[in-house]
């Protein structure tokens, strides 16, 4: 999100104060090139975020860093070369200044509206969130939730968008001080020294982007460091142009170019498709493009794209372009949450209205808060007063987000007097087989709390044992009896880890020593695995070293599950050969004498129970959702027909009647939360199945016994 001061027309890109929307009193080196490519990368995140079908609308938010890094860079480079350093406490002053007023409020409100519509574990999460915003730092926070590939299905924060600010911030932070370095170490450094230092940094970071966007392209998106080579580019452009004069006649090709540019990027922004591993090299798409305009810009084209650019519209949207990039977003994400807790769905067009509608507090926003406090002559020349306004900022922008935290709770989690029955008259021990399961509406007490089910979690998860996306070298780790002489080798993605409870259940009379193998979306299989519909490599590595494992120390009884429901196989999805695939390493398992149980996927679970429970504490039964729908999109179809073409030594288990009775599926069963966000069973839920999972697995080890 570009913030930065407008520049001067000569020389160079030297910065001003921005323009007002208005057009009276604008500098003289006001560039309405600039503000309608603002206006550009606005609008096409605003569609984007809207709903529209601007599928690359998302490059709005590349362009807004190349003007960012043009821009701010002007400013270093002329105040290092016309007095030799660079005040970074002034420049400091002047950011907090333009961004951290409008922007302390948006999470102020944001805070507010969220603590009334929003509950449990969401409404923790966006407290998080508001903190991190408000030291620029959620970027790192949103990275760190990706890599947890089971908060995926958690609907976007409210202030998400946060993520651009906070790279900016971060990247004008160190890059002054890079400067100052600089300056330090070559006296007066010129274009070349700076053109150098910044290539180095620009170069190291587009290197890193290509390698770890295409490593784990989710936290990529979000950091910092494969980002800063796109403020990168607008920086050494402006170095480039930095002290030069502007030609009194723009080159004759200037014109031409540009409109190809802005053709190209309005064709990015309109053509481009999701899921692509983002920013990579492709973000080259949005960025090139946006540089050869500024470029264009300052070259004073007449005929150039600064006729559309230019024009009032577009200046006074690009005006506007920081507060609208501000209000959008909560407005949209808290409309949702909004219309979900009066019990009306949005629309996609309320979508679209509300994200019309938010230009309406952007603009007050601005009119009253960003542009009084930017351009007035508070704290201008108090460099120090003024830092220690903007840490005070930083600081309310923590507390309101502090009466987020606290869980409040409509449910009772432990039975009147605090004796907890017996396992077996808990959870799955509550079903009857062929008997009907009366619905629950109040169950008086339940555990765990349906709102904060998401942290019920097995011991071997991806805070463990559970290996990511990006791993290739499984670790193994040992629960119930160390000493046990029966192994059982628990093995699969986390739908496999989450029976890990209900073996430890069953341990405890058995004796038996359990090891796992876990990867994340990893389907233990023969066949090429698949991850967010494209290859996934790393989890065949990850198989081939497992089963390496295993054959050098056999257990005596394997059990896997897992979601996936096909393979990759010359670059499609093929159902039929993950079933191929799954026979195959299942059957030379039992070929080898280990005896496999494969338990059946469990159904696949809407990703706001946690929500449903919250607001219908005492009417369950309303969140309860279809079994046969949330059966078909598991994985569980796949494995029965790959166990039953398995042969002998082969079982699948499964479960579906205990959590699903009745062709439905509730929120609780025999007083515990059955379900967890990620389509997964809470690890309290799956320890109440233990006798049917330690059953499959003494037979199983009973058949080759």
């Amino acid at each position: 999100m570009a913030t930065a001061e407008q520049a001067r027309a000569r020389p160079g890109p030297s910065p001003t104060p921005p323009p007002t929307t208005s057009t009276a009193a604008r500098p003289a080196g006001f560039r309405p090139d600039i503000e309608g490519l603002r206006a550009v990368a606005i609008l096409t995140v605003l569609a984007h975020h809207a709903g529209l079908p601007l599928h690359g609308g998302y490059v709005g938010v590349d362009v807004f860093f190349v003007i960012s890094g043009y821009l701010i860079t002007g400013l270093l480079v002329k105040e290092l070369w016309s007095t030799g350093r660079i005040s970074w406490l002034r420049f400091v002053g002047r950011r907090i200044r333009r961004l951290l007023p409008a922007a302390i409020l948006v999470l102020t409100l944001t805070s507010a509206v969220a603590f009334v519509v929003v509950p449990g574990l969401r409404r923790r999460d966006i407290g998080i969130d508001v903190m991190a915003a408000a030291g620029y730092v959620v970027n790192w926070v949103f990275a760190g939730r990706e890599v947890d590939y089971l908060a995926s299905d958690l609907k976007p924060s409210p202030v998400q968008h946060f993520w651009s600010l906070a790279v900016e911030e971060q990247f004008y932070v160190v890059w002054p001080l890079l400067l100052i370095v600089l300056a330090l170490v070559v006296r007066r450094p010129g274009r070349r020294a700076v053109l150098v230092a910044l290539g180095a940094l620009v170069a190291a970071s587009f290197a890193w982007s290509l390698w770890y966007s295409h490593t784990d392209y989710r936290p990529a998106f979000f950091t910092t460091t494969t980002r800063v080579w796109e403020l990168g580019i607008g920086s050494l452009l402006a170095v480039a142009l930095a002290g030069r004069a502007r030609p009194e006649v723009a080159r004759r090709w200037a014109a031409p170019l540009g409109w190809v540019a802005l053709v190209f990027l309005l064709g990015v922004a309109a053509l481009l498709r999701g899921g692509i591993e983002w920013p990579s090299g492709w973000a080259l798409l949005p960025t090139v493009p946006t540089a050869i305009l500024l470029w264009v810009g300052w070259q004073g084209a007449p005929h150039g794209p600064v006729r559309v650019l230019g024009s009032r519209p577009m200046v006074w949207v690009g005006g506007l372009s920081y507060s609208i990039y501000l209000w959008h977003w909560p407005v949209i994400i808290l409309g949702e949450w909004t219309a979900g807790w009066l019990g009306t769905p949005l629309t996609p067009l309320g979508k679209v209205v509300l994200a019309v509608l938010s230009i309406g507090p952007a603009w007050l926003s601005w009119r009253y808060v960003e542009n009084p406090i930017h351009h007035g002559p508070w704290l201008r020349e108090r460099p120090r007063a003024l830092l220690a306004s903007g840490v005070a900022l930083s600081l309310t922008g923590v507390l309101v987000a502090l009466p987020l935290l606290p869980l409040r709770s409509p449910f009772d989690t432990t039975p009147p007097g605090g004796a907890m029955p017996a396992p077996s008259e808990l959870g799955a021990g509550a079903v009857r087989l062929g008997q009907p399961l009366a619905a629950v509406d109040d169950p008086g007490w339940v555990t765990p709390d349906p709102m904060t089910s998401g942290e019920d979690r097995p011991a071997a998860d991806v805070d463990r044992c559970q290996v990511d996306v990006a791993a290739t070298e499984p670790v193994a780790c040992t629960f119930g009896d160390p000493r046990g002489t029966t192994t059982v080798a628990l093995v699969g993605d986390s739908k496999a880890m989450q029976w890990l409870p209900a073996l430890e259940e069953a341990a405890r009379s058995t004796g038996w020593r359990i090891v796992t193998y876990g990867k994340s979306s990893c389907a233990f299989s023969d066949a090429p695995a698949t991850q967010a519909g494209k290859a996934y490599p790393e989890c065949d590595r990850w198989t081939a070293a497992v089963g390496d494992a295993l054959d050098a120390d056999p257990p005596d009884v394997l059990v896997t599950s897992g979601v996936a429901t096909a393979a990759w196989v010359d670059d499609r999805l093929d159902r039929r050969a993950l079933v191929e695939g799954y026979t195959a390493r299942w059957r030379s398992l039992a070929a080898a004498d280990v005896p496999v149980v494969v338990i059946g996927d469990s159904p696949l679970s809407p990703d706001d129970l946690d929500v449903c429970a919250a607001r219908h504490a005492t009417e369950l039964s309303a969140c309860a959702f279809d079994a046969v729908t949330a059966i078909r999109g598991s994985g569980l179809t796949v494995q029965r027909e790959a166990a039953a073409g398995a042969g002998p030594g082969v079982s699948l288990l499964d479960l579906t009647a205990w959590i699903c009775p009745e062709e439905q599926c509730p929120v609780v069963i025999g007083h515990v939360a059955v379900h967890r966000a990620g389509d997964h069973v809470t690890a309290t839920y799956a320890a109440t199945l233990a006798p049917q999972v330690g059953d499959a697995v003494e037979a199983a080890l009973g058949r080759f016994g």
